[in-house]
């Protein structure tokens, strides 16, 4: 899947790791801006107040399998015209990985709004990275497409219940979660 990926987006830059738990955080809306998506081994604190963590979207790998993760540049996909395709904040794979591996697209809504006040806003951002991954760079495997809301502990999953069009692909899963539990190179959990 990396070199699928580098061939069509050679500015991608990935890292390999095997850590148990794996914290996606974004601090874009705490930072105005100055931070964006970090990724850490260990709980992040809140840049706001040190005394506090920072909602996360985790990523639980207690058998420490080795995977990758791309933190999308915010001019990493474009059209053809050269005009900035919304996107994600990264994706995740298996490092070792065959037609039958898993695929995420994550996206983080550090937000305690109501899940679906960001419904067009994610559904943008949907179409825009299964057209990316599946029709440009060729990712038949199945794709994963997490929305997290760190802050809310409820998953309103009525997001996704209308929009027909992406759950007719095949091997697609859309998930609201704040967490995924890697089983092995060919199962994940986003549902824990």
């Amino acid at each position: 899947m990396k070199n699928r990926i580098l061939n069509k987006y050679p500015d991608s830059v990935f890292t390999t790791t095997r850590s148990q738990k794996v914290y996606f955080a974004d601090f874009s809306k705490r930072t105005n801006k100055n931070r964006g998506v970090e990724v850490s081994e260990t709980i992040p604190k809140d840049p706001n107040d040190e005394n506090l963590d920072m909602d996360c979207f985790v990523i639980d790998n207690s058998n420490c399998h080795s995977f990758e993760y791309n933190v999308f540049d915010d001019l990493q996909f474009h059209d053809e015209n050269g005009k900035q395709l919304p996107h994600g904040e990264c994706c995740i794979f298996p490092t070792i990985n065959d037609g039958r591996s898993w695929f995420v697209i994550l996206e983080i809504k550090d937000t305690t709004e109501k899940v679906s006040n960001y419904k067009k806003n994610i559904e943008g951002k949907m179409d825009s990275m299964f057209k990316v991954f599946r029709n440009q760079v060729g990712i038949t495997n199945t794709i994963y497409f997490i929305a997290s809301f760190p802050p809310k502990t409820i998953h309103d999953q009525s997001i996704f219940n209308d929009y027909v069009d992406l759950k007719n692909y095949r091997k697609t899963v859309m998930v609201v979660s704040n967490s995924a539990t890697i089983i092995d190179n060919h199962s994940l959990d986003p549902y824990n």
